[in-house]
This record gives structure tokens, sequence and C-alpha cells, in this order.
């Protein structure tokens, strides 16, 4: 099997993953966005943007991390890499988006008090 069908292997892989979890998140994903941005245009575009990212970085990662040059065929270490690499630039999108949603929310206050105030 040539680089090329290695290469077009770990992009399935990757754009594979990166479906599914674009599959169980844009739902809840919108109405977060709807609630944080006050409108339904904003949502929407936060949300695109948002998929776009849970794509264009792990796609990053394979094509930065990709074994598809080292490897000879598609042994279980090929596979376990090309799972590696999508996990980690799935891994990272989330991260980023995690935090930045994080930031949006408000803190709620406990006894009177906001979270994280001495």
């Amino acid at each position: 099997m040539g680089q090329f069908s290695l290469f077009v292997i770990e992009l399935c892989i990757c754009l594979l993953a990166s479906g599914l979890l674009l599959a169980a998140l844009t739902r809840p994903l919108r109405r977060l966005l709807i609630d944080a941005c006050g409108t339904v245009e904003r949502a929407n575009f936060w949300v695109v943007y948002s998929a776009a990212m849970m794509v264009i970085v792990p796609l990053l990662a394979v094509v930065v991390l990709g074994k598809s040059t080292e490897s000879t065929g598609p042994t279980l270490a090929f596979y376990k890499a090309a799972v590696g690499s999508a996990l980690l630039g799935l891994f990272t999108a989330l991260a980023v988006l995690g935090i930045q949603i994080a930031s949006l929310l408000p803190r709620r206050a406990l006894g009177g008090r906001e979270l994280g105030a001495p």
C-alpha cells in the first residue's frame, strides 16, 4: 500500500472522529451559545466556527504528526498513530473551545459570594 493510500486512511480516521464528535456536540453547543450570545445569528456563527475548528485542528495534527510517510503498510502501529493524532487534535480543539465557553459563562454565587472570590 502506498504512502498516499495510508495518508487517505489517516484523513478518513480523523474525519470520522471529528464527525462523531460534531454529531454529539452541535445541538447542545448551539443551545448554550444562543444563551451566551443573545441572538441566534451570533450563536450560529460561533457554532459553525467551532465545527470548523473541530475539523481543522485534528486534520492539522494528522498532517503534522501522521505516520503515513514512515509506514510501509497499514500495521497496528500505523492505526494507533493515526487514531492518536486525530484524538490529540480533537482534544486540543475541545480544550480551547471549553476554555473560551467557560469564560463566557457567569460565575454562580455560593453563599452570597462569587466563586473564586476571597
